[in-house]
C-alpha cells in the first residue's frame, strides 16, 4: 500500500491567449485528495477545485500506468511551469465560464517513435470568498517577492529593503519585530524601533492582524516615523485593540531610487 504523502508546491504562471496576465497557483496534496487553487495577481482574485480524488481528473484516455497522486502533483507543476509557446511539449489553457468559474485544461505531448500523442486534464474552478485581510496579504506578498527579485539582479546596486514579522505586541501597544539581517536596517535595543541606515526616499507597507478591545469603540494603527533621515527610526503604534492568536503582522520597506 502506498503511503498517504501530504504536500505542497507553488509558483506563478501564464495561460494562452492571456499572456499579460500572471496567475500564482498552488497544488496541494492531502490524503491522496488534490487541490488546484489559481489567484489573478493583479484583481487578487482567488479559485480553487477543491480537493479532488485521482478518478476525479484522471480517465482511460489521460492514465499514467502506476502514477501516483504525488506524481501527477508534479506532472502538472511541470505543465504549469513550461513555456506556453505552442511548440512545448506541455500546453496550459484557461477558459472563463459563468458565474466567474474557470476551466483549466493542461495537455501533455507524449512521442513515441514519429508519432505524438496528446493527453489532457480538466479542471473546473470556482470562486473563494477573498476578505481584505487577505488581499492585504497577498499584496505583501507580491511586494516581498519584487523585492527578492530586485535583490537577486547581478551587476545592479542592491536597493535598500527590509521585511519584518511579528506575532505578538509589546506592552506599550507598540508592535515588537522579529530580528532583522540586513545592512541598511536594524533593530533598536527596544526591538520596537526599525532603524534606517540609509537616508532617501521609501515606500512603506503595514499589515496588522488585529481586533478591538472590550467595550472600545474606536481603535487607532500609526505609522511613527521621522525623516527618513540616517539613523532614523520608525515604529507602528496601536491602540483600543489587540493582537489575534496566530496571525503575524508585517511591515515592509523599499527604498525607491538609486
Amino acid at each position: 500500500m502506498t503511503a498517504n504523502i501530504n504536500s505542497e508546491v507553488e509558483g506563478v504562471t501564464t495561460f494562452a491567449l492571456c499572456c499579460d496576465a500572471y496567475f500564482r497557483y498552488r497544488i496541494s496534496l492531502k490524503n491522496e485528495k488534490m487541490n488546484l487553487w489559481l489567484e489573478d495577481r493583479s484583481s487578487k482574485k482567488q479559485w480553487q477545485s477543491g480537493f479532488l480524488c485521482i478518478e476525479d481528473y484522471v480517465t482511460a484516455a489521460n492514465v499514467f500506468a502506476d502514477a501516483s497522486a504525488a506524481d501527477y502533483v508534479s506532472y502538472f507543476q511541470q505543465c504549469l511551469e513550461c513555456s506556453s509557446d505552442s511548440s512545448s511539449e506541455s500546453q496550459r489553457k484557461l477558459i472563463s465560464l459563468k458565474d466567474d468559474h474557470l476551466q483549466v485544461e493542461m495537455c501533455i505531448k507524449i512521442r513515441l517513435l514519429l508519432s505524438v500523442h496528446e493527453i489532457k486534464y480538466v479542471f473546473k474552478l470556482q470562486p473563494v470568498t477573498v476578505d481584505r485581510v487577505d488581499i492585504l496579504e497577498a499584496k505583501l506578498k507580491d511586494q516581498q517577492e519584487e523585492l527578492e527579485k530586485l535583490r537577486g539582479q547581478g551587476g545592479q546596486r542592491e536597493r535598500a529593503f527590509v521585511h519584518a514579522e511579528r506575532v505578538t505586541w509589546g506592552n506599550a501597544l507598540k508592535l515588537q519585530w522579529e530580528s532583522i539581517n540586513s545592512e541598511n536596517f536594524s533593530l533598536g535595543s527596544d526591538v520596537i524601533s526599525i532603524i534606517f541606515r540609509t537616508p532617501g526616499l521609501y515606500t512603506i507597507s503595514v499589515l496588522v492582524n488585529h481586533r478591538p478591545l472590550e467595550n472600545t469603540a474606536v481603535g487607532s494603527i500609526s505609522l511613527e516615523k521621522s525623516g527618513i533621515k540616517k539613523n532614523e527610526l520608525i515604529a507602528v503604534a496601536c491602540t483600543g485593540s489587540f493582537s489575534i492568536r496566530g496571525h503575524p503582522s508585517y511591515l515592509t520597506a523599499v527604498r525607491m531610487g538609486d
